[in-house]
């Protein structure tokens, strides 16, 4: 399997308050991950980045080996890049694994074939 996903050097500032400082993620074919620390600790920010809710003030993203601009969460949907968010963004009716299926296009996602 090969490298799925590459965040190298991410940072994000919010004036001069860094959430995010000098992060790197490197993600697998077939592996899944956990981001765990308290809150503050930038594990959402770091995910906002890769959706293209935020952009990162510094850093780059590679997704299979070629470099990204992730500018909006329309460019995160084309490359397959999806999102949960923990809070107040769910669709109460549905499973978790419609939730996270939810606006994906057949072939268009890792996880939706």
């Amino acid at each position: 399997m090969g490298e799925l996903l590459r965040m190298e050097g991410i940072e994000k500032r919010f004036g001069s308050f860094y959430a995010n400082r000098g992060v790197d993620l490197d993600v697998e074919e077939g592996e899944v991950h956990t981001l765990l620390g308290e809150n503050g600790a930038g594990k959402s920010t770091l995910m906002n980045v890769l959706t293209g809710l935020y952009q990162p003030s510094a850093g780059s993203i590679r997704i299979r080996g070629e470099e990204v601009r992730i500018e909006a969460p329309a460019d995160a949907v084309r490359l397959g890049i999806g999102m949960v968010h923990q809070h107040f963004m769910l669709v109460d009716a549905m499973t978790e694994f419609e939730n996270i299926i939810l606006g994906s296009k057949r072939g268009s996602s890792a996880l939706v074939n």
